[in-house]
């Protein structure tokens, strides 16, 4: 994420919009098309005793860095001035269990689409945000 926002930027001011859409799809198009090569072989190996053994050594990876994701957004969220009892926001606790309570409901009851739920979660947090501010 940090070098997509340098590229664009650095794009930007060295050549306008232009610029700034060339040095964007620099830094992404060659990962893209790296991951699409890796896909396209992973179907032919995906059996293989090894890829098997790779892939299940990498799910616990992925939890943990899934939990570390959680619990870096969660101290900012909810300790935004450091660990102290006086910083906890009831109003930013509050918001964080409707919007994750909606959540939950709406993956286990409605199946709703994950990106679907990415984008509502979002929108509701941008909402209360601003409504954050007026109180």
């Amino acid at each position: 994420m940090f070098a997509i926002n340098i590229a664009t930027y650095v794009g930007m001011e060295t050549g306008g919009f232009f610029g700034a859409v060339c040095a964007t799809l620099g830094v992404v198009v060659p990962s893209f098309v790296i991951i699409l090569i890796v896909a396209r072989i992973y179907k032919q190996f995906q059996e293989s005793r090894i890829v098997k053994g790779c892939m299940s050594g990498l799910r616990p990876t992925v939890i943990g860095l899934i939990g570390a994701a959680v619990l870096t957004i969660g101290k900012t969220v909810f300790f935004p001035n450091g660990f102290a009892i006086t910083s906890i926001s009831v109003y930013n606790i509050i918001v964080s269990l409707i919007i994750s309570i909606l959540g939950i409901l709406l993956i286990f009851k409605k199946k709703v689409h994950p990106i679907v739920l990415i984008i509502v979660s979002a929108a509701l947090g941008i909402a209360a945000g601003y409504l954050g501010k007026l109180f």
